[in-house]
């Protein structure tokens, strides 16, 4: 069963609580309460008391928290996007706990704490015989006005006065322990008060980085939702604070791009039609399941002879009467006996009992169950010859960032393959990760030759995958081209007579050849001279637009 994101982030809350790392339970806890504060309007009843909680740590954190949340835009983002704020939430824990985990693994004090533990437990009469190494060492590490050690030094010279320890009295002994444990309780609050400041000032480099890396990624978000607006939604997946960070360059071209397709409302309602084509089917799935009735029944079983009902006639000699048996005490009588046993006419005893008798019947039932498919995927494969440059050029790839806009408002997926001599490919629905590789295509320069074949040969390719087997393919040319391998046509043929594959054609130049155009499904045409797409509509073109 898929969980929805407000469970997804229960999870996650009731594992940070659980099993996190960060100091004690009943802080994880408050920590998460007041992170919960931060991302909700609604006051939190548990949080009434928090400020009884006087840990230095949870103080720090906590504030952390407001400082994080208080960068601009990002409670924006947690409040109106339920995948952004499970990432965020989960991003958050993950530095709560990493941060305090990577500056508590090690810090500088390390060997001045294995002296104080064993400081603790060295017996008191050995203490008496090294008690100025530990003065020594104290004095070197702390000032006077922080620990006076010539105060506990003064002191243990009075009460020992260089004797052994069996010399001392009980009196001087009891002193001497409550002096070494006062000494000792001031030496492990001064160096755990180093270690603290040690600590939070490592945290606040962590956090730090961290809050700038949020605010850059906040930056980006709100760049990215104007370029996309109004369908930000889809973009859950985009935070990943693993990626690094995109290029300014990448959302000016795209930026630039967008702005020219304003400006294209006919490239705009190609890429429209184009939607409508492959809209989301219903399919009926059937199920079959084996259904097993098992009955149980009482039934009579002759073999069983648990209760008398009665008597008959029979030659069962098991169960004759003893009134049958007299016969055979007469000779008179003997004949008779064997007589009726012949006719099988002696008077028997009857017997019957039941026993409990199970049987099964199978049946099969099937059920239907009606769902609605992925609206269907794209692959456009886009020509990047030297003969497309200028006006077809930028047609071309406004085309493609309607695509993407198109594919992203409505979930689906998009395979960009744009090709010369070579090819290259392009997954244009994983924006997230991909932003940066979709502004340098739509940065190139176009140039080389025209090989259609091989950008096909990749199409086909992928609509052997499980992502886009229901991909309808847009090649986008001036489909100045003299020849295509016979086996990539027939290969097309394949696929829309077998596989109902739809092939689309978009033509920038008014010399195409004939001959390929005529195996595509549906052809267009858009003259660089003039805005607007000029349809050439072929009769499977008519019967797509009416049915759509």
């Amino acid at each position: 069963m898929q969980l929805n994101t407000e469970q997804l982030l229960s999870q996650e809350y009731e594992r940070f609580i659980e099993f996190g790392t960060l100091l004690d339970r009943t802080t994880r806890k408050y920590l998460v309460e007041y992170l919960k504060r931060k991302i909700s309007n609604e006051a939190v009843p548990s949080l009434e008391n928090m400020d009884d909680l006087k840990d230095t740590y949870f103080q720090y954190f906590r504030k952390s928290l407001d400082e994080l949340f208080g960068i601009d835009g990002l409670l924006e983002v947690v409040q109106h996007n339920q995948k952004m704020q499970q990432q965020i939430v989960m991003d958050t824990l993950y530095w709560l706990r990493k941060s305090y985990e990577k500056v508590s693994a090690k810090n500088p004090y390390e060997d001045e704490q294995k002296r104080l533990e064993g400081w603790g437990v060295t017996p008191i009469h050995v203490f008496v015989e090294r008690w100025h190494f530990l003065i020594d060492f104290l004095k070197l590490n702390y000032e006077r006005e922080t620990l006076d050690t010539d105060f506990y030094r003064d002191r243990f010279k009075y009460l020992i006065n260089n004797s052994p320890y069996a010399q001392l009295g009980e009196e001087q002994k009891e002193r001497l322990d409550l002096l070494l444990t006062d000494l000792l309780a001031q030496w492990d609050a001064l160096l755990n008060a180093k270690i603290l400041a040690y600590q939070l000032q490592h945290l606040e480099e962590e956090k730090q980085k961290y809050s700038d890396l949020v605010a850059a990624k906040v930056q980006e978000y709100q760049k990215l939702t104007k370029l996309v607006s109004p369908f930000a939604e889809y973009l859950g997946n985009y935070w990943d604070m693993s990626r690094d960070l995109w290029q300014q360059t990448s959302f000016d071209v795209i930026q630039k791009y967008d702005e020219l397709l304003k400006n294209e409302k006919s490239v705009q309602e190609l890429a429209d039609l184009l939607g409508r084509m492959r809209e989301a089917e219903i399919e009926i799935e059937e199920e079959a399941f084996e259904k097993t009735i098992i009955r149980q029944e009482w039934v009579v079983d002759e073999f069983l002879k648990s209760e008398i009902t009665g008597i008959h006639e029979s030659d069962d000699l098991n169960n004759i009467l003893s009134s049958e048996i007299a016969l055979l005490s007469d000779v008179a009588s003997e004949s008779l006996f064997l007589k009726k046993y012949v006719d099988k006419s002696l008077i028997t005893f009857s017997y019957e009992d039941k026993r409990l008798q199970q049987s099964k019947d199978y049946k099969t039932e099937i059920f239907q169950k009606v769902r609605q498919k992925e609206k269907g995927p794209f692959i456009v494969c886009v020509d990047t010859s030297e003969s497309m440059m200028g006006r077809p050029e930028q047609i071309a790839k406004v085309l493609c960032l309607s695509i993407l806009k198109m594919a992203a408002k409505e979930n689906r997926k998009a395979y960009l393959i744009n090709f010369s001599i070579g090819i290259e490919t392009l997954d244009l629905f994983d924006i997230a990760n991909n932003l940066d590789a979709i502004a340098k295509f739509l940065n190139m320069s176009f140039y080389g030759g025209t090989d259609i074949s091989l950008p096909l040969y990749e199409a086909f390719r992928q609509l052997k995958t499980n992502d886009y087997k229901d991909a309808d393919i847009l090649v986008i040319s001036d489909f100045i081209m003299y020849k295509v391998d016979d086996d990539v046509l027939r290969e097309v043929r394949f696929h829309q007579q077998n596989k109902n594959t739809q092939f689309h054609s978009l033509t920038l130049s008014k010399e195409p050849n004939p001959y390929i155009l005529n195996f595509f499904d549906t052809n267009w045409a858009y003259d660089p001279n003039e805005q607007g797409i000029i349809k050439d509509l072929t009769h499977a073109l008519q019967d797509l637009q009416a049915r759509y």
